[in-house]
């Protein structure tokens, strides 16, 4: 295996490229390849892999990490997992940046003894390797800095690489070569020097100084200093001979910033299409402050060789403060006064000028620049239509009414760009020393770039340190004032584009400040506004054609940070107090009843309470459970930062609602990371408000995000605590529900008999108030305990019981429950050909009503139940089918079913590599969710790897660890225990095909009533 990084990420194996998966994948894969042979610690990967990390990043690294070991490992590298991250190691020779400088050192020890024909060559074919930027459409901190290291590296080499060459007698092949060079990097001397030299000696010396002048002027501007030794001592070589002066073209355009940084891509990709006049209009479209009149007057400096008839520029003034935008006919006059025709023979009429500009760029090649443009209608009569021409326009708004214009829309600046502008500007020597504050300051100014100038530049005038400049900017109060400079200020630009809009649109974009989350859809923004979502739809794209609005996903809108800002101060002096709290309660009860709704398909029958809404505001279709989970997978952030914000500032009803309306939802996907502060918050709202059954509701959302830690006993007491209140109250659906509660915590517990008396106890608690849908899923509760504790016959009795209610009142999706665990029931007892029967069912009842969670852990089941009839292929088929509908659904103990039951599956094909992958990965993602049956069984996995590879001890080793995981009683320890009382066993997890008539080691027990 191939690992390049000189370039793209990309691997090959036998000269063909090996695919890698999705972006995070990648740049997780890159991350480790940077740090080959060195523990990449979690923390450092999540702060890598993401701005604002999940709540899930942890597990979703470990994802991400599995998948990259089934790739690393069938190249032959290793990655391995300890207590603190992952390593990866790879065989000598395999990572092109290696084998790059391992060359570059071959070329220094031939050169240096005497064989410089040996050093070109050794240097050319370490160049070669390089395809590109490093690591191109990645980005991190440690990405980007590798990547300017690795970079300076190839420049070094390429100095060297032009020393030798000219040494060798080598001129005019160089000089094209280093002209670009020097274009591309002209404060390198070492580049100039050569270049000089090489245009000396092809009799070009009026070329020679020129070239040295121009680094001359680009040193003082850009850095305040002089050239050094070198390049001052070849300058007095030269002047010896008297230079030939070129003639300067005319030039309308505005100053070069010295300073300017970044963008390489966006130069790039301008300096290609304008370049090369292939097309007659390009637009450089983004929000206020974010450098595209400094990236398009850059550009035009760049090309100005390609233009030599004429650079024009004019500022069309469509967003600047108290002044009107240019009219065309001012415009055109501007235009042909600079490309030379005299005022007087400027004809007043407009179409008569308009003629005039056409006639006077035929046949030549000019580049205009029109700037600030406020609309498509202000810019079609200026532009110059004739080949060779080209009109470079910049604008806040999208020109998507202008014809044949071919768009480059601005972004922020990536983080390294960002970093590296702030230090050029406020000086590298007080700005190395406090990194990550220089981080944090870059992160306030939302990588904007006139508000890192602008904090740059007051900070390089005061004492400070970063780390105070980073403090004022946390303030919303005085980063107003730190991004205000000589009456500039990033909220005066920002408002510009604002005071262009219609009222109504002005007033929905001001109450977008008061979001908490991140982002919002025009369903949110309908609820907050209190207008139709229609109305609200049109008002967000209108926000986004001006660059008021970013959307970085479809259907989803954000507010750049310093966009908010400016948005809350129009805000506050808008609205009066109580207009600003009344749009806060819409949208507040938007996403309570969004919860509510969607969260009711999640777990069917469970007890519940009516969330307190002024009124009911429209919500997203959805025509499924997985519409329903999709939908509150999308909120879910949003919806915490609501409660957050509700919690900090009173609003004690969402602040305990909401966490709680969420419960059913994080069941469903397991999400606990986060849950606990979250809980703990709605707990004390509840008691705030002196609300004893949201205090019932808040501890049992308490006693979920305990769980995950494995602290049993907490969860208990909490769960205690639940079912006292609910008593009290009288709520006895509340009791089942929360006995129901605390027998499943007492399964994860490992006290089997303590659940099944919990399971007991709610079955005769709902039958007494006839609630019968609570009756049916206890009794299914208290039949899966009876599976785990060998009570096959009980357990099918209730299973049977619960199937008949269930299809007599016409429940489906709880049909679907029962039909999974009668087929997990017949394989324990090993009634494959019944069990296949009843999952087939379960997955065909799923997909008629699209219950996703029953269609996911049905096809897990089912795939085993192959894999034991010897049905191998459809045993891959169906389990991989399984582990996608589980990821797609975030679910996480259905996903762990569904790896170890396709690693065992593998295992029987003969897959043993992908069988020991898939087992890691299942051991991981229940190591972090908490899920010590999942992890048991993966553990199980490896054993049977191991053993299938001979390694026996090791095998003993994982045996061992799956029986300490299972809880007391549990029925699958049979399963490992069995290997390890006689080698040669089998068990549940191996058996297949013939194999499934001999006796199969899970026991059936004996009722014990």
């Amino acid at each position: 295996m191939e690992y390049r990084i000189l370039g793209p990420l990309e691997l090959r194996s036998a000269r063909r490229p090996v695919a890698l998966g999705g972006e995070r994948q990648q740049k997780l894969l890159a991350l480790l390849l940077l740090g080959t042979g060195e523990v990449v610690g979690f923390d450092r990967l999540i702060d890598e892999l993401w701005d604002d990390p999940p709540q899930t990043a942890r597990r979703q690294v470990c994802n991400a990490a599995a998948a990259v070991r089934r790739v690393v490992t069938r190249g032959g590298g290793r990655l391995t997992t300890s207590t603190h991250g992952y390593r990866l190691d790879l065989p000598d020779g395999a990572l092109d940046a290696d084998v790059f400088r391992s060359l570059v050192e071959a070329a220094e020890t031939a050169a240096a003894q005497g064989v410089p024909e040996q050093a070109v060559a050794l240097l050319q074919k370490g160049l070669d390797l390089w395809r590109g930027p490093v690591l191109t459409g990645l980005a991190s901190p440690s990405i980007d800095a590798a990547a300017q290291g690795l970079h300076e590296q190839r420049l070094q080499a390429v100095e060297r690489l032009a020393g030798l060459r000219l040494e060798l007698g080598e001129v005019t092949s160089l000089l094209g070569e280093l002209t670009g060079l020097v274009a591309e990097h002209p404060l390198r001397e070492s580049l100039r020097a050569t270049l000089i030299r090489a245009l000396d000696r092809a009799g070009r010396r009026a070329d020679a100084l020129a070239v040295f002048e121009r680094g001359r002027q680009v040193l003082a501007e850009e850095l305040g200093t002089d050239p050094g030794p070198e390049l001052r001592g070849l300058h007095a070589e030269l002047l010896r001979a008297e230079p030939v002066p070129a003639a300067p073209g005319r030039s309308c355009l505005p100053f070069d910033i010295p300073d300017f940084t970044g963008r390489e891509s966006e130069v790039d990709r301008l300096v290609r299409m304008v370049g090369a006049r292939e097309h007659a209009v390009v637009t450089v479209e983004g929000m206020g402050g974010i450098g595209k009149t400094a990236l398009a007057v850059h550009v035009a400096h760049r090309l100005a060789d390609r233009f030599p008839d004429g650079r024009c520029y004019v500022d069309l003034r469509g967003f600047t403060a108290d002044t009107t935008p240019m009219t065309s006919p001012a415009a055109l006059e501007l235009l042909l006064r600079q490309i030379g025709v005299p005022a007087e023979q400027i004809p007043a009429d407009p179409a008569a000028r308009r003629d005039l500009w056409l006639a006077e760029v035929s046949g030549r090649r000019v580049l205009v620049v029109l700037d600030n443009a406020a609309d498509a209608a202000q810019i079609r009569p200026l532009l110059p239509g004739a080949p060779g021409t080209v009109a470079l326009v910049v604008s806040r708004c999208h020109l998507m009414a202008l014809e044949g214009a071919v768009p480059v829309s601005l972004d922020v600046l990536p983080t390294g760009d960002a970093i590296a502008l702030f230090r050029r500007i406020a000086g590298e020597a007080r700005t190395d020393a406090e990194p990550e504050a220089v981080a944090d300051v870059v992160a306030l100014c939302g990588r904007l770039p006139l508000a890192i100038r602008i904090a740059a530049s007051r900070f390089c005038r005061r004492p400070w340190t970063v780390a105070h400049l980073a403090g004022q900017l946390r303030d919303r109060q005085r980063r107003a004032r730190a991004f205000t400079a000589d009456g500039l200020s990033v909220a005066g630009v920002l408002a510009l584009s604002y005071h262009h809009l219609d009222s109504d649109r002005q007033e929905l974009f001001r109450l977008l400040a008061l979001v908490p989350g991140a982002d919002l859809d025009a369903h949110a923004a309908a609820a907050l506004a209190g207008v139709p979502v229609p109305d609200a739809r049109d008002v967000l794209e209108e926000l986004v054609e001006c660059n008021l609005l970013l959307q970085r996903r479809p259907d989803r809108y954000c507010l750049h940070d310093l966009v908010r800002d400016c948005a809350r101060d129009l805000a506050d002096a808008a609205h009066t107090p109580s207009e600003l709290d009344s749009a806060r309660r819409r949208l507040f009860d938007y996403y309570l009843h969004l919860a509510d709704v969607r969260g009711r398909r999640s777990l069917p029958g469970r007890r519940g309470f009516e969330p307190d809404l002024a009124r009911e505001p429209e919500l997203p279709p959805s025509r499924s459970e997985e519409d329903d989970v999709r939908q509150l997978r999308a909120e879910y952030k949003n919806m915490v930062a609501v409660a957050e914000y509700a919690s900090a500032h009173g609003w004690h009803v969402h602040a305990w609602q909401l966490p709680c309306l969420l419960l059913p939802y994080l069941t469903r996907v397991g999400q606990r990371s986060g849950v606990l502060e979250l809980s703990r918050n709605a707990l004390r709202a509840a008691q705030a408000l002196g609300d004893r059954c949201g205090e019932s509701m808040a501890l049992t959302t308490i006693a979920f995000a305990l769980r995950e830690a494995g602290r049993h006993g907490e969860v208990l007491e909490f769960l205690d605590r639940a079912i006292v209140i609910s008593r009290e109250l009288g709520d006895l659906p509340a009791v089942v529900g929360g006995l129901r509660d605390l027998g499943a915590a007492r399964v994860q517990a490992g006290m089997l008999g303590d659940a099944a008396r919990s399971f007991t106890e709610a079955v005769a608690l709902a039958r007494s108030i006839g609630d019968q849908r609570a009756e049916v899923n206890s009794t299914i509760d208290l039949g899966f305990v009876d599976c785990n504790l060998g009570r096959y016959a009980e357990a099918d009795a209730r299973f049977r019981e619960a199937l008949a209610m269930h299809q007599l009142d016409g429940y489906v999706g709880g049909e679907v429950v029962v039909l999974i665990n009668l087929g997990w029931l017949a394989q324990l007892r090993g009634r494959d050909a019944e069990a296949v029967v009843a999952l087939e069912r379960a997955v065909r009842l799923s997909r008629e009503i699209g219950m996703s969670r029953g269609e996911g852990i049905s096809l897990a089941w089912l795939g085993v139940t192959y894999r034991r009839q010897g049905r191998i292929a459809d045993a891959l088929a169906v389990g991989r089918e399984a582990l996608e509908s589980a990821r797609r659904m975030d679910l996480r103990e259905p996903e762990g079913d569904a790896l170890n039951g396709l690693a065992e599956t593998c295992l029987a094909a003969g897959r043993i590599r992908e069988a020991e992958a898939l087992s890691w990965e299942a051991e991981e993602l229940a190591m972090t969710g908490a899920l010590p049956m999942v992890r048991a069984r993966a553990h199980e996995g490896l054993a049977h790897v191991a053993a299938r590879r001979g390694d026996h001890a090791l095998a003993r080793l994982h045996w061992e660890r799956a029986v300490e995981l299972y809880p007391d009683g549990a029925v699958d320890a049979e399963n490992p225990r069995a290997h390890l009382d006689r080698p040669g066993a089998l068990c549940m997890r191996c058996v297949r095909g013939a194999e499934s008539a001999r006796p199969v080691v899970v026991r059936e027990i004996a009722s014990v009533g």
